[in-house]
């Protein structure tokens, strides 16, 4: 019996792989999204957090998001914790097996992210030239981001490296231990828990995984490839292929810039946060009802826009 953790992936398995993992991310995308449209549940929470089709939408996203984020790291992890001196040359299959299944994530999330875009404004999902040519202009990284890697990290990952350096390229998977926080925040903000210590808590969390893992986890792997190959890093750097700089720097990019917005969207809300608590202190200049809470909505849907780019 075929065993994706030790098993090479065939041509039918590959496929197999392949079609599974289309049907594995839009089922959990729709399963969240059953949960709070017909479970008791569910809806109690849309009703008490004055959940809408965005929220939903939004909420069903970061879910999915964060189980490939979990699925990715178990395998980094998993081949983490096997690599042994010869870093180079050892052969993790289960590598193969989850970058087939995997991929399809990317193309989903896209037709995903578009959903949540299209509710920002109404209920319904609408599908037109104008609306997708704006959602495409308007949110350029993450869409870089979503095609560059099906299209030029999949095939490097899975052919041109030949099978070497397996160990790197696992350990590389732990990219995405910040995806649970990133979608978190997002999920805390729909159940208007901003001034909640558990949300303080994981925003302190997500700053310091992104920068571990997304930041600093690329020139780490440099220094491992250096070290264990006896070579100084300034060497070993020009020793590295092309296109392994080329996808590094795919890769890296984007993730220097979210992490710039991150600090300054983090530094945004500390400094909104000790004006209001300033501001609170004199007599306020206009009465808001508890049913419009215009006072937070700013920062607000602020935050909800940085963490939406940062998935």
């Amino acid at each position: 019996m075929f065993d994706p953790t030790t098993d090479k992936p065939g041509i039918l398995t590959g496929i197999a792989e392949f079609l599974l993992g289309t049907i594995f991310f839009p089922l959990v995308c729709y399963i969240c999204q059953r949960f709070f449209r017909t479970t008791s549940v569910g809806l109690h929470l849309c009703e008490e957090y004055n959940i809408k089709s965005n929220g939903i939408h939004d909420i069903s996203n970061k879910i999915t998001s964060s189980t490939f984020a979990l699925l990715a790291c178990s395998t980094g992890v998993f081949v983490n914790q096997q690599c042994n001196s010869d870093i180079l040359n050892e052969r993790f299959y289960i590598l193969d097996n989850y970058l087939i299944f995997g991929v399809s994530y990317f193309l989903y999330d896209v037709a995903s992210m578009y959903m949540v875009y299209s509710t920002l404004e109404k209920e319904e999902v609408t599908v037109s030239a104008k609306e997708i040519f704006k959602f495409l202009s308007e949110r350029p990284l993450i869409i870089f981001h979503h095609i560059f890697v099906p299209l030029v990290g999949f095939p490097a990952m899975m052919y041109f490296r030949g099978g070497y350096g397996d160990c790197l390229l696992g350990t590389s998977f732990l990219i995405e231990s910040s995806t649970p926080f990133v979608s978190l925040r997002v999920i805390l903000v729909h159940l208007q828990q901003k001034e909640s210590l558990l949300y303080v808590v994981n925003g302190i969390l997500m700053l310091v995984s992104f920068f571990l893992c997304r930041v600093m986890l690329f020139p780490i792997l440099y220094w491992w490839y250096s070290s264990v190959s006896g070579l100084s890093l300034i060497t070993a750097i020009l020793t590295v292929p092309m296109w392994v700089h080329l996808s590094v720097i795919g890769l890296w990019t984007p993730q220097l810039m979210w992490f710039n917005r991150m600090l300054k969207g983090s530094i945004k809300i500390i400094k909104d946060r000790q004006k209001r608590i300033e501001n609170g202190k004199k007599p306020p200049v206009k009465l808001i009802s508890e049913d419009s809470p215009e006072e937070d909505s700013g920062e607000e849907d602020s935050a909800k826009k940085l963490c939406q780019k940062l998935d």
